[in-house]
């Protein structure tokens, strides 16, 4: 028994410190700034390339049912989620110019480059990429978590037409449950990807991806357990409402915003220091 309650407490002495050490609280503050900053040009620039391959209704569907199923049930959640998101669509498809892209561009990938920076000090790497390249992994992880949006999209937005075309005999109820549960794991699929390619590809080293792939199920894992905690959280808040007004949803938002960057952090710690201890008692022995 003692062989296995040593690696686990040795783990978790690590896990605890490295979390103290690398103040992964205050690390999530700035990747919160930057997240709310780009994360309008970042939608933009989701709905621009979508809409090339997808038409605009399908598009705005799929994004506004992304977001419900990750932001948490706030106040006036549902409208703000369907007025902003038609608004981003009618502006993202249609008057978009070839500046304006460059200006999304830039404004998303600096978020990247953030991301990629304080990544780099949980990996604890001496020497990072060069400016250069930090901005050439940021248009890199942008391109992938476009395809991902496009590719999950796609999978969603399958037609009941398509569906009873397929599917002229047997059970057609059967399959449409099926294809409802399917498309209701695209969405924790896709988080857990953009988390997984995340932790690989923006530090300028890596670590095995069994690791990452821990770190990875952690973070969904986190992100989804803490959104029905931050539920009851805001449904327990009091005058909340009386106090900011209008403003309770983008309060809320903002701060739901920074739990997720710390649980991003953490999956990011969880991964890193798994590897670290792995290394310790490969070379013990």
């Amino acid at each position: 028994m003692n062989l296995y309650i040593k690696p686990i407490k040795q783990y978790f002495w690590c896990l605890v410190s490295s979390i103290i050490k690398h103040n992964i609280v205050a690390l999530a503050a700035v990747i919160a700034f930057f997240g709310l900053s780009a994360m309008i040009p970042l939608a933009l620039l989701l709905i621009y390339g979508a809409s090339i391959f997808i038409p605009d209704t399908s598009v705005q569907n799929f994004l506004s049912d992304i977001l419900q199923s990750y932001v948490p049930t706030l106040p006036d959640a549902k409208l703000y989620i369907a007025e902003n998101i038609s608004r981003l669509v009618a502006l993202g498809s249609k008057h978009v110019g070839i500046v304006g892209v460059i200006g999304l561009l830039w404004t998303t990938v600096g978020g990247f480059v953030s991301f990629q920076q304080i990544l780099d000090m949980i990996w604890e790497i001496p020497h990072r990429r060069s400016f250069v390249k930090q901005y050439l992994v940021g248009f890199g992880m942008l391109g992938i978590l476009m395809s991902l949006t496009v590719m999950t999209s796609l999978a969603t937005t399958v037609s009941l037409a398509l569906v009873q075309r397929i599917f002229t005999k047997g059970n057609l109820t059967f399959w449409l449950a099926l294809f409802h549960d399917i498309s209701l794991m695209s969405f924790p699929l896709l988080l857990f990807l953009t988390c997984y390619f995340c932790y690989h590809f923006l530090p300028s080293d890596t670590i095995r991806p069994s690791n990452l792939l821990v770190g990875a199920l952690v973070s969904t894992l986190g992100i989804y357990l803490s959104r029905e905690v931050f539920v009851w959280y805001s449904l327990h808040l009091g005058q909340y409402e009386m106090i900011y007004g209008s403003l309770t949803f983008i309060m809320l938002f903002t701060f739901w915003v920074y739990i997720v960057c710390i649980i991003v952090l953490f999956g990011a710690e969880v991964a890193v220091t798994l590897s670290a201890v792995r290394e310790q008692n490969t070379n013990l022995h």
